[in-house]
């Protein structure tokens, strides 16, 4: 271990143990522990606000806080949505309110979660948020034409049905296929089935309501159709298995006690984008289920949020300029339009109006479309007139809404034609635009275009918060700095991976611990520095994790044995991909920057080749057969062949927990999902599960908001809802990283499950740590003496070791 991170070591021992202490637990190491570590066996909290109880064995032992826990969280990151859809669409609304229950062990048992079988249901509601459309969303009210005859005046033609018409069904939503599956049977999303206002794509309202079970084989099964005329009817699982959910919620960041006025009145300050989504226990009529007195009620984060288009795309920004340069005007006419007949409208909105119709003017100048052909400047509504609202996946392709064909065949308004991946459109555009480089070379494009709005009100002052990336002209702060050191919303200053608080242990393989010493510990120019600046955007989503994902052939997911470059020294990868250039893999693979070699950036994009999702062969009589990618024989065929989404958004294209950390703390096989996943390859997060069905998310949220999220106080905190629903399962009122044992569990005075007494893992909280990542698939189901051959401790002690940095 390296002086600087003995030190840091030291400095985390002293802090467990000051904090152990406190709570009366004792702090010593293990016997056989090395002397010196700083791998201590305790907890990095203490027990006081469990009830002390005495163990079937006569030991003292803490049970759980209550009878039930749930545990809420969302699948993506942070949902970027515009909010008026009269002109544009690049994503559509969609929050889903995710959720598992448990019955917890204060009885002394085990703990095991709860399904509709229990009798119980689960209600929800997001807090002061039950309606969007109105004056805060205008999406059921842009008008356009969903059943193509060429007007946009039926009832249902609005863009809330027209974005999700490509995907349907045809009995039910658990996938079932009949036998006569003719495209007459079908019932489309939005034609057939017309969304509810204020509803998501399956029907669920923002309103509130039951949350629906999904079983062992996922639910919000839907059918969507490829690029291949013979490839029909795609399974797509909406929801992994053992979840409740609501699904596709179309969730503002805008809250009911505080809209006022039209929705021409939003300004940056209404901004609250870490929404609070809460779960209630119920029973079969509906009635709250009471355990101590109190409703059984936990909530948790539904983050929302707006991109920041308009601060370059309208005003003084620099594509504005840059646009009346080329002698573009037609967007500075919708601003006069909007300051000069409407009273009520805000600066930010009348740039937002404006922002919108110059990307529209430079997308028909640059690429030769008409969306403006029919634009009226001076019209009340429907100003883009017979064209409609613009959807964008009707010619780019993307995998996150299920829209697999390119061009969307039911698109109207306009001619659609095949064009790139949406992701690979927007990022490759903006990666040659707008780099602006920080001082290490980081682009601040990323956390400049994507949401960064903060939870309190103050701090969504662009002029009074310095941290935000870009100020109100559209131009970047850190060129002279780091972009880690700005931030807010989305990623930075809000995730465990950029949160300077976060402490060891971090259980990562070689790579990781190379960006914990070569990127998270150093500074701008290079430095080494003793506080985390941690990862930013580009070193997960990166030509690396691309690599990492095209060379593994698993034979056990949990374990990492197989084929895969992630088990060995940063060296071998540096030889693997980077001919032994360790320059080229940092500035191009690992830590890409603007104006390195190919620019990496751009080429991530402009250069992307799909991963191979099958291979096609023929046998001896000719017949056609599909054989998995990892087939000796046959021609590969890559995403692209049969996605206009190509493979981003699901999981070749993904950044992956395995990319950095020791298994066993890595997701679950893939192809459970596929084509989301592939077999013999890692999962997405999201769909991921260890401890029996419980899902990683349940216990450290969702991705871009893991526990711990980085705590500045209540009046600078980017995001409080999340910090404050970690503490809803703090044994101690303090701790707020990822949910632990006692959450669930009755444990010992070292926060161990007292079901593991007697045993090496007793003693030792990190070692049951890596137990619970390391049992899948029914292991929780094992008696005692069998769980502890197949995950014996020392080999769950070996790797707290290995990984404690």
């Amino acid at each position: 271990m390296s002086a600087r991170l003995a030190g840091r070591g030291a400095i985390a021992a002293a802090w467990l143990a000051a904090l152990l202490a406190a709570g009366g637990v004792s702090a010593g190491p293990p016997a056989g522990a090395p002397a010196g570590t700083s791998a201590d066996a305790g907890p990095p909290f203490a027990l006081g606000r469990l009830a002390p109880v005495t163990s079937a064995a006569g030991a003292p032992a803490y049970d759980p806080q209550g009878e039930f826990a749930i545990f809420v969280n969302y699948e993506l990151g942070m949902h970027c949505v515009g909010f008026d859809i009269s002109y544009c669409c690049i994503i559509p609304p969609y929050n889903s309110v995710q959720a598992q229950a448990l019955r917890t062990a204060r009885d002394g048992g085990l703990p095991r979660l709860l399904t509709p079988a229990d009798g119980l249901g689960l209600a929800y509601a997001v807090a002061d948020n039950s309606y969007s459309e109105g004056n805060k969303m205008r999406y059921w009210g842009a008008a356009k034409d969903v059943d193509g005859n060429g007007g946009a005046g039926n009832p249902g033609d609005s863009m809330a049905n027209y974005v999700w018409s490509h995907l349907f069904i045809y009995r039910d939503l658990a996938g079932t296929l009949p036998p006569d599956w003719r495209p007459e049977a079908r019932k489309r999303i939005g034609v057939q089935l017309q969304v509810p206002v204020d509803a998501g794509p399956s029907g669920m309202s923002l309103a509130g309501g039951r949350l629906a079970y999904a079983g062992d084989a996922g639910g919000n099964v839907v059918f969507t159709d490829s690029l291949l005329p013979s490839v029909r009817n795609v399974r797509l699982t909406l929801t992994a298995a053992n979840l409740w959910d609501a699904l596709g919620l179309p969730l503002t960041a805008f809250n009911d006690s505080r809209r006022r006025g039209s929705i021409r009145s939003v300004t940056e300050r209404d901004f609250q984008p870490y929404q609070r989504s809460v779960v209630s226990l119920v029973g079969a009529d509906g009635a709250p289920v009471p355990s101590g007195g109190r409703p059984v009620s936990f909530f948790g984060t539904n983050p929302v949020d707006f991109p920041e288009c308009y601060l370059c795309h309208a005003g003084a920004g620099p594509a504005a300029a840059r646009s009346r340069g080329e002698g573009l005007s037609l967007f500075d006419r919708e601003y006069a339009y909007w300051k000069a007949g409407y009273p009520d409208v805000s600066e930010f909105m009348a740039r937002q109006y404006q922002a919108a119709i110059n990307v529209l003017e430079l997308h028909d100048r640059h690429h030769g479309t008409a969306f403006l052909r029919a634009y009226d400047a001076a019209a009340s509504s429907d100003r883009l007139g017979a064209v409609g609202p613009v959807n964008c996946a009707d010619c780019h392709g993307d995998n996150i809404s299920g829209n697999l064909e390119e061009p969307r065949p039911r698109a109207t308004g306009y001619p659609a034609v095949k064009a790139r991946p949406l992701t690979e459109a927007i990022h490759m555009t903006h990666a040659l635009d707008i780099p602006m480089p920080d001082r290490a070379g980081r682009t601040q494009s990323c956390q400049a275009c994507h949401p960064t709005h903060w939870q309190p009100e103050a701090m969504n002052d662009l002029a009074a918060n310095p941290y935000r990336v870009i100020d109100a002209a559209g131009n970047p702060r850190f060129s002279d700095g780091d972009v880690r050191a700005g931030g807010g919303g989305c990623y930075l200053r809000r995730d465990a991976h950029a949160n300077p608080q976060a402490r060891p242990p971090f259980f990562l393989n070689p790579l990781g611990k190379w960006y914990l010493r070569e990127v998270s510990l150093k500074d701008e120019s290079g430095a080494s520095v003793t506080e985390l600046r941690g990862l930013y955007c580009t070193n997960c989503h990166s030509p690396l994790a691309q690599a990492l994902y095209r060379a593994d052939d698993l034979e056990d997911a949990a374990a990492q044995r197989g084929a895969t470059l992630r088990d060995g020294p940063v060296a071998a990868l540096v030889g693997a991909l980077a001919g032994g250039d360790e320059s080229r893999f940092r500035r191009t693979l690992a830590d890409p920057v603007v104006g390195a070699e190919g620019e990496p950036l751009r080429a991530h994009y402009e250069r992307h080749a799909g991963a191979t999702l099958v291979r096609a062969a023929r046998d001896a009589a000719g017949a056609a057969a599909l054989l998995p990618w990892n087939a000796a024989e046959g021609e590969p065929v890559p995403y692209e062949a049969v996605s206009g989404g190509s493979d981003w958004w699901l999981s070749p294209a993904e950044p992956h927990c395995a990319d950095c950390h020791l298994p066993p703390f890595v997701e679950s096989a893939g192809g459970r999902y596929f084509p989301v996943d592939q077999p013999r390859k890692y999962a997405l997060y999201r769909y991921s599960k260890a401890h029996g069905a419980l899902a990683c998310q349940s216990c450290h949220e969702s991705v871009h908001g893991l526990y711990p999220v980085r705590f500045d106080g209540p009046d600078r905190s980017v995001d409080l809802t999340t910090h404050e629903q970690a503490l809803q399962f703090s044994p101690d009122g303090v701790y707020a990283g990822p949910v632990t044992c006692a959450a669930c569990h009755r444990v010992n005075a070292r926060g161990v499950p007292v079901q593991l007494e007697g045993t090496g893992y007793a003693q030792d909280y990190w070692a049951a740590v890596v137990l619970l990542h390391a049992m899948r698939d029914g292991d929780e189901k094992l008696p005692l003496a069998e769980l502890l051959a197949r995950h014996p401790y020392d080999r769950a002690r070996s790797t707290v070791l290995a990984g404690w940095d």
